[in-house]
């Protein structure tokens, strides 16, 4: 079964079904994840794609994909009963959702005599695998990374050339690539390996330098890839290691298995503080839709609320500025901010979007609980020629770098833009006054 791996290349899941006997490859759209409030329609379309490349190349190894819409549970098991199954081979997974519906699907399978089989692939490390000396998960990245970086890794493995003949050797994966790559983010595996030897050739070697840049293409974009298991992780980190200047990179594919590790140990930090810092959280609705509108009168924050709202990304490095200015200045429920990115982002991913909106909070792994971004200062060092800003603020595009930057109140009413809903220094005091407050 098909989950969050839909790939041929490296997926233990798929070449333990195909040494297992005859088999049957099935993808449920499941309705409770399709159908809630925080789906993206673009990661919808971006699954759809998915689904279409992952189909396709089964196909040309003599294997086909079915694919469901409906109740997941019940259509694994109707399709079990029907097709008379007698072994499921499945990727792990780590959120609340997942664990649930795995385990009630394993303890089905149980009952009636079904051999079921989770396997690993959605992380480089499995979670639990490492686990600090006390027991329990890693609650700190850097004592993580270190334990990570002399783990031992399991050995990659590689699908048959024909899902009718398992004794055949698969060519290499990028063989059936197209032979350019598209500026758009298409889904699906081909598309995320010409993405990823893009990337490693052209991008990884400046990607220390050119990270926090938000006006330069300076990421992968491989996260929607990663996200759906178009790419294995672990092929990603193998093929990073023995080329200079890449461990940057590396570390932030390390950060998705430390908050993966950390979602599997405790499910309900997707809703609740991982540390209770007794926040009191305001629930004003137009201030809310003024941060979600990308109009606070703050330019590096509207800039990046209006990227999120038009491409469905948005620089890693404005996304912490984003989240920390609606927590930290309008003082509001990062579990709203969360689920909105959910609702809008093409690479949302329960683990990393809820674990590092926890991060900005203070109620996640951050050591410095009481980190503040100063959105004007964030954006005169990551942004300071305005290159950004000026891309996604139609009514800034005009000025020049200074005044895009920080516009006049006379030259905002000119161009139609709205002054500062809040004033910074005042509301970062508040918002740790009402923590210390709360604390004592």
């Amino acid at each position: 079964m098909f989950t969050r791996d839909l790939r041929l290349d490296d997926n233990p899941a798929l070449c333990a079904a195909a040494a297992d006997g005859p088999m049957h490859c099935l993808f449920v759209k499941d309705e409770a994840i399709l159908d809630s409030p925080t789906t993206s329609q673009r990661r919808q379309a971006f699954l759809d794609q998915c689904l279409e490349d992952i189909s396709r190349s089964l196909t040309e190894r003599g294997a086909k994909l079915d694919l469901v819409y409906g109740d997941w549970f019940e259509t694994v098991q109707r399709t079990i009963r029907d097709l008379k199954v007698d072994s499921v081979h499945i990727a792990d997974d780590y959120s609340q959702y997942a664990q649930t519906r795995l385990q009630r699907l394993q303890d089905w399978c149980n009952d009636v005599g079904v051999s079921f089989h989770r396997h690993p692939g959605i992380t480089v490390v499995p979670p639990g695998h490492l686990q600090p000396s006390g027991g329990g998960e890693y609650k700190v990245f850097t004592p993580y990374w270190r334990s990570w970086l002399k783990s031992s890794k399991r050995d990659i493995v590689t699908p048959p050339r024909s899902f009718n003949d398992s004794a055949l050797s698969s060519p290499p994966a990028e063989s059936n690539l197209y032979p350019e790559l598209s500026s758009e983010i298409i889904g699906g595996e081909t598309h995320g390996w010409l993405r990823l030897h893009d990337w490693l050739q052209n991008g990884i070697t400046s990607y220390e330098k050119d990270r926090d840049t938000p006006s330069v293409e300076g990421t992968s974009l491989l996260s929607p890839y990663l996200r759906f298991g178009c790419i294995s992780p672990l092929r990603l980190v193998e093929l990073c290691t023995h080329l200079p200047d890449s461990e940057p990179f590396v570390r932030q594919v390390v950060w998705r298995d430390f908050y993966a590790q950390i979602l599997a140990a405790r499910p309900d930090c997707s809703r609740s503080d991982y540390r209770d810092r007794g926040d009191i959280w305001n629930y004003d609705q137009n201030s809310f839709q003024s941060w979600v509108d990308g109009l606070t009168g703050f330019p590096l924050v509207d800039a990046g609320m209006r990227q999120l709202r038009s491409q469905g990304l948005m620089h890693n490095r404005v996304r912490m500025v984003t989240a920390s200015f609606l927590i930290k200045d309008l003082h509001q429920d990062w579990r709203l901010g969360a689920n909105y990115f959910m609702s809008q982002l093409l690479d949302g991913d329960v683990a990393s979007n809820y674990l590092n909106w926890q991060w900005v909070a203070g109620t996640g792994t951050d050591s410095n609980p009481h980190r503040i971004l100063n959105p004007s200062t964030q954006a005169k060092r990551f942004d300071g020629h305005a290159a950004y800003i000026r891309q996604w603020i139609p009514e800034l595009s005009s000025l020049d770098k200074a005044d895009s930057l920080d516009p006049s109140p006379l030259l905002r009413e000119k161009v139609g833009y709205p002054l500062p809903i809040v004033d910074h220094h005042e509301s970062v005091e508040l918002f740790k006054e009402r923590r210390l407050t709360s604390v004592d």
